[in-house]
C-alpha cells in the first residue's frame, strides 16, 4: 500500500482537513490527531489503526502499490469526455439591454430568424434519434436571451421537451442572464418549459449594481431583478437561482448580504447559491479572499447556499471539451466556446447540415480534441485532478488557472468542507 499522490491535508482551526482529489472524498479530525495520523501514515501505513486504516483506503487516501493514479485521472477525463448527456447552449442574440463595462462580448443587434430556429430543431431531432443521447440540457445565453423569449426561447423549448417526453430521455433548461426580463408575467411559462435554474450576475452591492447596469426606465436594477427573483421562487417550487456576485477592488462590500436580504425572503434562500467571482480585468490578490469569504459566511448564515470550491470536480478542464457539447449562435453557426472571439469571425467553424449533424472546420475543432494537461507542468502538478489543465482557449499561453484566482486552494477546501459539515451533509 502507498498514499495517494493526491491528498491534499490541511491543519488549520483546531482540524486537520483530509481531501482527495481523484475521489472527492475528505473529513476532518482534531488537529492532534490529524498530525499524528498524518506522520504514521508518512513513516509506516503497516502502523495506522486498522478501522482507519480502512476508512482512507476506502475514500483513496491509500491506494495499493501498483495503482497508477494519472492513468485513473486520463480515464476519469476520457469518460467525461464521451459522455452523451448533451448540454447545447443557444445564443438567440448578441445583443442586450445593458452595456456592462467588463463584457466580453460585443453587442451586436441580431435574432435568431426562423429559419435558424428550424435548424436548431432538426439539430435536436438529430442528437436524440440519430447519436442516441441519453439526455438533453438546453443552456440560453447571450446577449440576452430573453430580449427573445416568445419569439426564440419559446418555441425551441416545446420542441424539445415534447420530443425529449416521446423518447422517454431527461430534459431540462437552464439560462444566464442579467434577470431584468424576467418579469412575473412569464413565470407560468418558466415553470412548464421545465427552466431548472437561471445564473444571474449582481455587480456588488446596489449603489454599484446600478451604475454597471441601467436603464432609463428603471430606477434601480438592483431591485427589480431581484424582485423577479423573489417572484420565480414563490411561485415555482423547482426552479433555482446561481447568484453570480461580480467584485472587484471597489464593490467588494458586506452590505450587499443586508439588501439582497431585504428582498429575498428567508424561506426562498435555499433555493439561491451565491457564487462570488472576479472580474477578469481585476488584477489577483490573494489576501481578498478573506474578504470573500467574510461575505459568503454572511450569505450562508442567513440561509443562502454559498460556493466556497472554485475548482473542478468533473475531470474535465472546460465543458467545450467535451464531445457532447455544443453552442449554436443566433446565425445559425456552431461554436464551442462562448466566451472567445469564436462568436464573432466571419468564418464558419461549424455548420448545421440538413440532416442535423455538424460540419466541423477541422482545423478549428481539433484544438478542442487536445487533452491539454498532458504536459510537464500540469503531469507533475499535484492539484492536477482539481484543475485538469489550461482552458483550451488559453492553451497558448500555457497558463495556470490557480494562478489567476483570488484564493488559495487549501483555503476553498478548508471553507468547503466546513461547509459541507455545518449542513450536515458529510460523505
Amino acid at each position: 500500500m502507498k498514499v495517494s499522490n493526491y491528498n491534499y491535508i490541511i491543519h488549520k482551526n483546531s482540524y486537520s482537513y483530509w481531501y482527495n482529489g481523484i475521489n472527492h472524498t475528505f473529513f476532518k479530525v482534531p488537529i492532534s490527531l490529524g498530525k499524528k495520523l498524518e506522520h504514521i501514515m508518512n513513516d509506516n501505513i503497516n502502523m495506522l489503526p486498522t478501522n482507519f486504516c480502512s476508512r482512507l483506503v476506502e475514500k483513496g487516501f491509500i491506494v495499493s502499490d501498483n495503482t497508477k493514479e494519472l492513468d485513473i485521472i486520463r480515464e476519469k477525463y476520457n469518460e467525461q469526455v464521451c459522455r452523451k448527456d448533451y448540454l447545447l447552449t443557444i445564443l438567440p442574440t448578441l445583443n442586450c439591454n445593458f452595456k456592462c463595462w467588463y463584457c466580453i462580448q460585443d453587442h451586436v443587434g441580431s435574432k435568431m430568424s426562423v429559419a435558424t430556429i428550424d435548424k436548431v430543431k432538426t439539430h435536436i431531432n438529430y442528437m436524440i434519434n440519430v447519436e442516441k443521447i441519453k439526455s438533453l440540457q438546453i443552456e440560453w445565453f447571450g446577449g440576452e436571451p430573453f430580449l427573445y423569449f416568445k419569439q426564440v426561447i419559446l418555441p425551441i423549448c416545446e420542441y424539445a421537451q415534447k420530443l425529449c417526453a416521446q423518447k422517454q430521455i431527461p430534459y431540462s433548461t437552464t439560462a444566464t442572464t442579467n434577470g431584468y426580463y424576467l418579469l412575473p408575467k412569464i413565470c407560468p411559462d418558466l415553470v412548464t418549459l421545465g427552466f431548472k435554474r437561471f445564473q444571474i450576475t449582481l455587480d456588488g452591492p446596489k449603489e454599484q449594481h446600478d451604475k454597471v447596469k441601467f436603464q432609463n426606465n428603471c430606477p434601480s436594477a438592483f431591485t427589480h431583478v431581484l424582485n423577479n427573483i423573489e417572484y420565480i421562487l414563490s411561485n415555482s417550487s423547482s426552479i433555482e437561482i446561481l447568484l453570480r456576485i461580480n467584485y472587484t477592488e471597489e464593490n467588494l462590500d458586506q452590505i450587499i448580504v443586508e439588501e439582497v436580504n431585504q428582498i429575498i425572503s428567508p424561506q426562498n434562500r435555499c433555493k439561491v447559491r451565491v457564487m462570488p467571482k472576479k472580474v477578469w480585468q481585476e488584477n489577483v490578490r490573494k489576501s481578498r479572499y478573506e474578504s470573500v469569504k467574510t461575505i459568503l459566511q454572511k450569505f450562508h448564515a442567513s440561509g443562502y447556499n454559498t460556493v466556497h470550491f472554485d475548482a473542478v470536480n468533473t475531470f474535465i478542464p472546460c465543458y467545450a471539451n467535451r464531445k457532447y457539447y455544443n453552442a449554436i449562435n443566433y446565425n445559425g453557426d456552431v461554436v464551442k466556446c462562448t466566451t472567445s472571439n469564436d462568436l464573432y469571425e466571419k468564418c464558419t467553424h461549424g455548420e448545421i447540415e440538413p440532416d442535423g449533424s455538424i460540419k466541423w472546420n477541422h482545423d478549428f475543432i481539433k484544438k478542442y480534441k487536445m487533452v491539454f494537461f498532458e504536459n510537464k507542468r500540469c503531469l507533475q502538478c499535484k492539484y492536477l485532478p482539481l484543475c485538469m489543465g489550461v482552458c483550451p482557449r488559453d492553451n497558448y499561453t500555457k497558463a495556470c488557472k490557480l494562478e489567476n484566482v483570488d484564493f488559495h486552494i487549501e483555503d476553498s477546501l478548508v471553507n468547503y468542507i466546513d461547509t459541507i459539515y455545518e449542513t450536515k451533509s458529510v460523505k
